[in-house]
């Protein structure tokens, strides 16, 4: 019997789905697997084609009131059944509004509503019970476009603990921690040719510590426009991207190239792929980043175990972790309040704590790669006086970038005895990595 329910467990986890977001202003692209998979599928929106872009484009069909997206809204919107809505995304970040047949809608709902329909369309039965995690994936990530996002995903009905963020950098971390070893020897070269400019990221690895440690590097290139040829002719494209590659390549050993996005299809960078296929290994491909967030979400659902031997530390995640100085028993301990290799965007911790004779709270700032340690005292001016062990504080500490931690603190008071005095105390704090 016990056999028979551990088996049926084992199916229904199984069943379950992880999902990865390519989300831009003009498209969004969406690869999964089942939680038990290795090798993410992506969705095409044309059968037996590698068509995975979704243009970022809702249309409202007037005959119908039926909401469509991507090719479908494009078509609808050049019959003139409806109007093709785009630049949502960043209208959304900015809280913004879009008029749709004299109708007001916020920005912000139209995205959650391309959203659902684009789950939609997946070939898989992906029920909000089925998703185990789905990690979208943007450039340029911050705290306001992370709290858009949080709201606008509300109406996918998946509990907000499955449901992740990240950015370009990471997931070419994890794409290339699936793929083999012979790759992952020497540094990874990925061109990006998505966007309206070309952009590089480097992935490299220091072999020296346990685990060992893989960073990337991205560089935008603003005066290589990808698309437009006012600007570059394709031989001029192509004598750019070989002086930037030669560039990057100079002093370094690069196991594997990627060229990615559709800037990419026609073939103008002959005298550069020459040079790339140098001893390396060089490929072409549309889907590298909501691959790597489908692996990223796959990770967070059932870890491999890959991350043992190689962790990933880039620009968005923290490289401290930080605490609170206390005692217990009469001995100094530390209190992890946020700890090293979260998210920064992510990065949020509450607590409640009981002050012994004082008006500040010690912070602690350990600083992985120097495992130095930083206190400094978090002042509460102006703080009621109390018996001792009897001032009760909510204590808040929240990342707001890379480098900047804010902290909140409350009297919560004790009780009828010592009723809260309603004051707050906020200080912004520089981490200054070491």
């Amino acid at each position: 019997m016990l056999t028979e329910i551990k088996d049926v467990f084992e199916k229904m986890n199984k069943d379950r789905y992880v999902i990865g977001y390519d989300l831009t202003n003009q498209y969004v692209q969406m690869s999964f697997c089942r939680i038990d998979s290795d090798n993410p599928e992506t969705f095409s929106v044309a059968e037996e084609e590698e068509q995975y872009n979704i243009p970022m484009v809702l249309c409202h069909k007037r005959s119908t009131g039926q909401w469509l997206i991507g090719e479908e809204a494009l078509k609808c919107a050049d019959e003139g059944d409806g109007m093709a809505v785009t630049d949502f995304l960043a209208t959304a970040k900015s809280g913004g509004t879009v008029f749709i047949d004299r109708e007001e809608y916020h920005a912000r709902d139209l995205l959650a509503l391309f959203l659902k329909r684009s789950l939609n369309m997946l070939p898989v039965m992906a029920t909000p019970e089925k998703i185990a995690n789905i990690t979208i994936a943007l450039r340029g990530a911050d705290v306001e476009m992370i709290k858009m996002l949080q709201s606008a995903v509300s109406i996918l009905k998946v509990d907000a603990d499955r449901i992740s963020f990240t950015g370009y950098e990471e997931c070419v971390f994890f794409y290339m921690l699936y793929q083999n070893a012979e790759l992952k020897n020497h540094q990874i070269l990925v061109f990006d040719a998505g966007d309206e400019n070309l952009w590089s990221y480097r992935l490299e690895r220091n072999h020296f510590t346990n685990p060992s440690i893989a960073m990337v590097e991205a560089v935008e290139y603003p005066d290589f426009k990808v698309r437009d040829q006012r600007y570059l002719s394709k031989t001029e494209k192509d004598s750019k991207l070989l002086q930037i590659a030669t560039q990057i390549c100079e002093n370094r050993v690069f196991s594997g190239v990627f060229l990615i996005g559709e800037g990419f299809y026609d073939d103008w960078c002959n005298n550069s792929l020459r040079f790339l296929c140098r001893n390396r290994r060089v490929f072409k491909g549309n889907n590298l980043f909501s691959k790597g967030a489908c692996l990223a979400a796959k990770e967070k659902a059932n870890p491999s175990g890959y991350e043992k031997s190689i962790r990933y530390f880039g620009i968005d995640r923290l490289k401290c972790n930080i605490g609170i100085q206390a005692f217990e028993g009469g001995k100094e301990i530390n209190i992890p309040m946020i700890n090293a290799g979260e998210h920064w965007y992510e990065a949020e911790a509450k607590t409640e704590i009981l002050l012994h004779e004082s008006d500040s709270i010690p912070i602690t700032v350990e600083y992985i790669n120097s495992r130095q340690v930083a206190v400094a005292d978090f002042v509460l001016k102006g703080l009621p006086v109390s018996p001792n062990r009897m001032t009760r504080i909510e204590l808040d500490v929240k990342m707001t970038s890379e480098t900047r931690v804010v902290l909140h603190a409350v009297d919560l008071g004790f009780g009828e005895i010592y009723p809260s005095s309603q004051k707050e105390w906020k200080e912004e704090m520089d981490l200054q990595y070491q």
